[in-house]
């Protein structure tokens, strides 16, 4: 059987770092932009730290298949979609509209975690 972890960014320190801990920091410092940036960089921002982490996600997947980056990258994908929309009023969740996108975006990527001690970390069966 092939060892996985050698190729699972989510499994290694420094690549997980560059994969989602960077956007992670970029995300969290939206916070402290809204006096010297734009409301829409502050948006375009947000949802790229979330597409970054998607993507990271989706290649993990296709990499080592680690189980949970196959559900949390298309979650991280909709999440920066859901921040365009929500930042730029297409869709309207009150004031508090960006947090909602962004935690719900978390919350429903941590739980994909809770697929691993049920099914293993990694497929093995051959997907075509």
């Amino acid at each position: 059987m092939v060892d996985r972890t050698t190729n699972d960014h989510a499994a290694r320190p420094l690549p997980f770092f560059w994969s989602w801990g960077l956007p992670l920091a970029v995300l969290f410092s939206t916070n402290f932009l809204s006096g010297f940036a734009p409301f829409p960089i502050i948006v375009f921002i947000m949802s790229g730290a979330l597409f970054w982490m998607g993507l990271a996600c989706v290649m993990n997947a296709k990499r080592c298949r680690r189980r949970h980056c196959y559900y949390s990258g298309p979650i991280f994908l909709a999440g920066g979609v859901a921040v365009l929309f929500v930042g730029f009023e297409v869709v309207s969740l009150g004031p508090d509209g960006l947090i909602m996108a962004v935690g719900g975006t978390f919350t429903l990527a941590l739980f994909t975690y809770l697929t691993e001690p049920i099914f293993l970390h990694y497929v093995y069966v051959e997907i075509i």
